[in-house]
C-alpha cells in the first residue's frame, strides 16, 4: 500500500510539474523571450495529452528509494531533461504529428532502457583504495597543476562582482584561453572543488568547503560561469536531498523543483520582472526541453552530422559551415554566435537520428553502471556527489563532452582511487567507545592488581 500511495504522489508530482513548466512558459517566458526562439504555437489537444503522458509514466519505475549514483544522475534528468523535453515541443514545433509521436515515443524508450540499467547487478571490480594522505596530496597537486595553467594563462583574478557584468567576462573568457588550460578550468571548477566542498559538507569541515568555495570564485571570476558561483549551494540541497534516501529522494527533487519554480515567480511578481524565471527557469528547466525539440526538428529534415564535427572529423566531411551548436543557434535563435547547447538526447539524435538516441543512451548507462560498481562500498552522500555536478552538464551538454569535458570520466577515476570516509558522528561514537573500552581495561587491571596484593 505504501508504494502504491508513493507513485500516485509521484504520479501527480510530474503532472503538476509539467503543468507548471506549461504555464510558465506559455504566459511569462515566451512573451518576453520569442525573439530569442521562445515561440508558442497552440498545442493541438490530443497531442499534448500525449505529451503529458509520456512525461509522467516515468513516475510509475522511478527509484523512491535512491541507493545509487546512477539513481541520482537518473533522477536529474527527469527532472531538468525528460519532462520539459517531452512537453515543451509541443508548443514550438510544427513538424508532421508521426514525426513528433516517433520521436516523443524513441525519448520514452531510451529513458525506460537507462532506468533499468541502474538496478544491474554490480560488476565484480576491485577498487584501489588510497590512504587518505595519498589521495590528498594527490588532489593538492593536482589543483596546484590546473592553477598554475590558470593563473599563467589569465593572470591573478579575484573579482566576485564578475557577477554584475557576467556576460562582458564571459566573452572575454571565450576569445582568450583554449587548449589544456580549458580543462584545467572545466576539471577543477566541476569536479575536484565540488569534490573538496562535498568532503567538508559530509565530514562538517568548513575549512574544506571554504577551500573548494574560494576556487571556485576565483575561476568564476575568469569565466563568467554562473553554474560555478552557484555550485557551492548545488552540493548544499544535493547533501540535503542525499539525507533523505529513505523517505524519498525523488519526491523530495520532484516536489522540490516545483516549489523552486513558484518561488521564483513569487519572487518576480513582487519585483515586477521576470529575473529569477529567466535566470534559473529558463534557462536551467525550460530551456532543455526547448532546444530538444529544434534539435529534432532541424535535423529530422535535414542530413545528419555523424560526429564529423567531432572524433569522425578526419573521416567524415561535414555537411554545415557551422558547429551544431551554433547552427540551432543561428537558424532558431537568429545569431551565429549564440550557442545552443543541448543535451545527451538531443545530441544523439543530431548525429545518428533515432539510432543515436539508443546508442548514447547505452553508452551512459554502461559508464554509470561501471560507477556504480566501483563505488559500490564507498560512502554514499559522498559518492552521490561526485557525480553531481557533471550530471548537470548532461542537461546541456552532449554525452560525450560531458564525459571528457566535464569531468565524468574524471570523476570515474577519482571513484576508483577514492579512501573511505568515517563521518564526524562515527568517528567520535568510535572515540567513545575507545574511550570506554579503555576505562573497562584500566578498571579490570586495578581489580588485578587489588587481588594480586
Amino acid at each position: 500500500m505504501n508504494n502504491i500511495k508513493n507513485r500516485i504522489i509521484l504520479l501527480f508530482g510530474a503532472l503538476i510539474y509539467g503543468a507548471l513548466l506549461s504555464w510558465v512558459y506559455i504566459d511569462l517566458v515566451s512573451p518576453y523571450f520569442a525573439y530569442m526562439g521562445y515561440v508558442y504555437y497552440p498545442a493541438f489537444t490530443p497531442l499534448l495529452i500525449l505529451g503529458f503522458t509520456a512525461a509522467a509514466l516515468p513516475a510509475l519505475w522511478m527509484p523512491i528509494a535512491v541507493e545509487r549514483p546512477s539513481q541520482v544522475v537518473y533522477w536529474i534528468l527527469y527532472v531538468l531533461v525528460y519532462i520539459p523535453a517531452s512537453i515543451i515541443p509541443f508548443y514550438t514545433l510544427t513538424v508532421e504529428t508521426g514525426k513528433l509521436v516517433a520521436f516523443l515515443l524513441s525519448m520514452l524508450s531510451a529513458f525506460a532502457i537507462l532506468g533499468a540499467s541502474t538496478h544491474l547487478p554490480y560488476l565484480p571490480i576491485r577498487r584501489l583504495e588510497l590512504p587518505p594522505i595519498l589521495f590528498w596530496l594527490g588532489i593538492a597537486l593536482v589543483s596546484a597543476v590546473f592553477y598554475a595553467l590558470i593563473v599563467g594563462t589569465y593572470g591573478i583574478r579575484f573579482d566576485v562582482a564578475a557577477l554584475a557584468d557576467v556576460y562582458d567576462v564571459r566573452e572575454k573568457y571565450k576569445e582568450s584561453g583554449g587548449g589544456a588550460v580549458s580543462y584545467a578550468i572545466a576539471w577543477q571548477a566541476g569536479v575536484i572543488n565540488p569534490l573538496i566542498m562535498a568532503y567538508g559538507l559530509v565530514l562538517r569541515k568548513p575549512g574544506l568547503v571554504a577551500t573548494g568555495l574560494f576556487g571556485q570564485l576565483v575561476i568564476f571570476s575568469i569565466t563568467g560561469q554562473k553554474s560555478i558561483f552557484f555550485s557551492l549551494l548545488l552540493n548544499v540541497v544535493l547533501l540535503i536531498l542525499l539525507n533523505r534516501k529513505k523517505g524519498g529522494f525523488g519526491t523530495s527533487i520532484l516536489y522540490g523543483a516545483t516549489i523552486f519554480t513558484v518561488l521564483c515567480v513569487i519572487l518576480d511578481w513582487f519585483l515586477n520582472e521576470i529575473a529569477f524565471v529567466s535566470l534559473f527557469v529558463r534557462r536551467l528547466i525550460l530551456t532543455p526541453g526547448l532546444l530538444t525539440g529544434y534539435y529534432f526538428e532541424f535535423f529530422s529534415s535535414n542530413p545528419k552530422v555523424y560526429l564529423a564535427h567531432s572524433i569522425f572529423k578526419s573521416f567524415i566531411d561535414y555537411p554545415y559551415s557551422l558547429k551544431p551548436v551554433y547552427l540551432i543557434g543561428y537558424q532558431y535563435m537568429g545569431s551565429a554566435s549564440t550557442a545552443a547547447n543541448a543535451n545527451l538526447w538531443a545530441d544523439s539524435f543530431a548525429n545518428f537520428g533515432y539510432m543515436g538516441i539508443f546508442i548514447f543512451t547505452m553508452l551512459l548507462a554502461a559508464v554509470l553502471w561501471i560507477f556504480d560498481s566501483i563505488t559500490r562500498h564507498s560512502e554514499y552522500q559522498i559518492k552521490c556527489l561526485i557525480l553531481g555536478i557533471p550530471a548537470f552538464a548532461l542537461s546541456n551538454s552532449a554525452l560525450l563532452t560531458t564525459l571528457l569535458t566535464h569531468g565524468i570520466l574524471l570523476a570515474l577515476l577519482l571513484a576508483y582511487v577514492l579512501p573511505g570516509v568515517k563521518k564526524k558522528e562515527v568517528r567520535d561514537k568510535e572515540e567513545t567507545v575507545s574511550s570506554l573500552e579503555l576505562q573497562d581495561t584500566n578498571l579490570s587491571l586495578s581489580y588485578v592488581t587489588s587481588f594480586r596484593k
